[in-house]
């Protein structure tokens, strides 16, 4: 269980909360729109939901944050009227939808479609610009100095009610569906580093894309509420670490990590209140590694926070690495520049406590990782192919004492030598120590085993068949014992003063 520590209460006077369940599509993007809009100077608006967003409304309540519930969109227009220029005019479904959502942050306006143009007018709101008949490259080329640098937002026009408050607020370029040359070209142009949130229609392609440009992608396209999120900064709780016992001879050492960490719109969802994931009843009852988005720490520091606080601190913890590529979903093969890469990861991880980085490639090799080896903040790196992801087998790739380790087996239903049986009879034909391939890694797949319980029921089903002599670890304790074992040691204190 974790520690009772009493956090200071994140500082938020009032909020202004609303139902969209059954507000039209086109006031749902209205409401968002004036959120993100709201944002830029302090949060107001607060969208109502289940999962990470119902837990998180409940702590600002708790915390004395005083709500007032909205019972339609128009209501809410006219509370905040005053601090709204104007109307940026589009229609569903179409690129529009996209470009007025580019353009609300820089104009201070809000995102009005066709059918409610008579309502939004009587409401007092003048038309500031025609979005209808733009594409988003038209936008880009005629106001790319009104974007911010160093975030897109990839959104499609038929997902309007998320993540549209977080690009008004950040004055980000939002499109969907360029061509992988046209999205590397945009990316390349907001900066090195550029974060993309969102998502794209094929994901090999929109992470290649993004990677060559020299961007990270943020999964983010079901997301409510970040731009309220990233306003409200607290102190992170400690996350739990425990350095490991020695390896002893004969041991085999194996470490389960659940992957698509990466998906903030999950991890800041439904994965909190999910019993296949963090609301598991196996949950504490054996050791587990959860990827966890670095991003999070500036981006909704108070979901990092809380897995970090109720996470299990006792015997069998709870522990997290990043998932992939660390400050986003790269392909290393295809980044122009891995050293600036590296060291934009190094700092998201300073900030999120995190020092085991996953990589997920597609192409390349092992030797990829050699520049987050190099960053004193990394402890070692998760590799895995983009398919199959254990194409190496649990190969190790050694860089100034750290390793890269190959994840050796998948918990992926479908085929038997990826199901509970298959794997712990896998294990049981491993070598033990003090052989270095007595160390595995075993990738979780997150959307496996829906019809057992969920991936956590499978963890467990593998876990009661191990052969004896085999110690679960956390992916952060495999990697020390790695390196105390074949490479430069890790001393205690690494971990202690954190």
């Amino acid at each position: 269980m974790p520690p009772t520590v009493q956090m200071a209460p994140p500082v938020l006077p009032e909020l202004w909360v609303i139902d969209l369940d059954r507000a039209a599509k086109s006031e749902q993007t209205l409401a968002l729109t004036l959120q993100g809009l709201l944002a830029k100077q302090a949060p107001k608006i607060w969208i109502a939901g289940s999962g990470m967003n119902a837990v998180i409304l409940d702590r600002l309540i708790q915390n004395g944050t005083r709500v007032h519930y909205m019972a339609s969109v128009w209501e809410l227009l006219r509370q905040f009227h005053g601090e709204v220029q104007g109307a940026i005019l589009y229609t569903l479904g179409d690129d529009s939808i996209n470009v007025a959502t580019s353009l609300c942050g820089p104009m201070q306006s809000v995102a009005i479609e066709a059918s409610i143009l008579d309502r939004a007018k009587a409401e007092g709101l003048k038309v500031l610009f025609d979005a209808r008949g733009y594409d988003e490259q038209r936008a880009f080329a005629e106001f790319k100095d009104q974007y911010a640098r160093g975030i897109a937002v990839e959104q499609s026009e038929e997902k309007n009610a998320y993540l549209r408050d977080f690009a008004v607020m950040k004055n980000a370029f939002t499109f969907y569906g360029l061509s992988a040359l046209s999205t590397s070209k945009v990316v390349s142009e907001l900066g090195s580093g550029t974060i993309v949130f969102g998502w794209g229609s094929d994901e090999l392609a929109w992470v290649q894309a993004i990677s060559q440009g020299g961007g990270v992608g943020v999964p983010a396209d079901w997301s409510r509420n970040l731009s309220v999120l990233s306003q409200l900064p607290v102190p992170i709780s400690p996350r739990p670490h425990r350095y490991p016992e020695p390896v002893k001879d004969g041991e085999r050492i194996v470490a389960f990590v659940m992957s698509d960490g990466d998906n903030i719109q999950w991890m800041a969802g439904e994965f909190v209140t999910d019993t296949g994931f963090w609301a598991s009843p196996h949950r504490s009852t054996f050791p587990m590694t959860w990827e966890m988005a670095p991003i999070l720490s500036e981006v909704a520091p108070l979901a990092l926070d809380h897995f970090y606080r109720t996470a299990s601190h006792g015997q069998h913890l709870d522990d997290f690495v990043t998932g992939p590529s660390g400050a986003g979903y790269s392909f290393p093969n295809h980044v122009p520049d891995r050293a600036s890469a590296a060291k934009q990861t190094a700092t998201l991880l300073q900030k999120s406590d995190l020092q085991v980085v996953t990589i997920l490639n597609e192409g390349g090799d092992l030797t990829q990782a050699d520049e987050l080896l190099s960053q004193p903040e990394v402890l070692g790196v998760l590799y895995k192919d983009y398919a199959p992801y254990n194409l190496r087998k649990g190969a190790i790739h050694w860089h100034h004492g750290k390793p890269a380790v190959a994840y050796r087996f998948l918990l992926w239903q479908g085929q038997l030598p990826d199901s509970p049986i298959g794997v712990a009879d896998s294990i049981a034909r491993m070598p033990q120590a003090p052989d270095a391939n007595s160390y595995a890694l075993i990738n979780v797949h997150a959307w496996s085993y829906k019809d057992l319980g969920g991936p956590m029921e499978a963890v467990r089903q593998t876990i009661d068949r191990l052969p004896p002599g085999t110690r679960v670890v956390t992916a952060e304790q495999l990697i020390i014992l790695l390196r105390n074992a074949f490479g430069s040691k890790v001393p205690p204190t690494t971990l202690a003063s954190r």
